[in-house]
């Protein structure tokens, strides 16, 4: 039994007290039962990489959509202020960008309010 043999070299060989500290850390570990194969250590880091790789795409995608919600609103408050200005429906279309439908609907719901 691999443990064994640890802890008879354990009183065997005397290291310095470093190396006796981080000895005795892994056969606490091996009695634990929480020693794990280089193999799955090196999976938990590829599934750690994985994970911290995901939520920055998910951040810059998120950042993303962001922007592109903002212009939207911006736009939106912009075609608002315009009708309320009097502004022709061909000169809103130009300064927004927006869908001569999309502007009706906003006309609409400030006529609502």
């Amino acid at each position: 039994d691999l443990l064994t043999l640890f802890i008879f070299m354990d009183h065997m060989i005397k290291l310095e007290s470093q190396y006796q500290q981080e000895f005795n850390q892994e056969i606490k570990n091996w009695e634990g039962g929480t020693m794990i194969t280089y193999e799955d250590e090196l999976k938990q880091e590829a599934r750690k990489e994985g994970r911290e790789e995901g939520r920055k795409e998910g951040l810059q995608e998120g950042k993303r959509e962001g922007r592109q919600e903002g212009l939207r609103e911006g736009k939106i408050e912009i075609t608002r202020n315009l009708i309320k200005l009097g502004s022709s429906l061909d000169f809103i279309k130009k300064a927004t960008g927006l869908s001569e439908k999309k502007i009706l609907e906003i006309k609409e719901e400030l006529e609502k309010e």
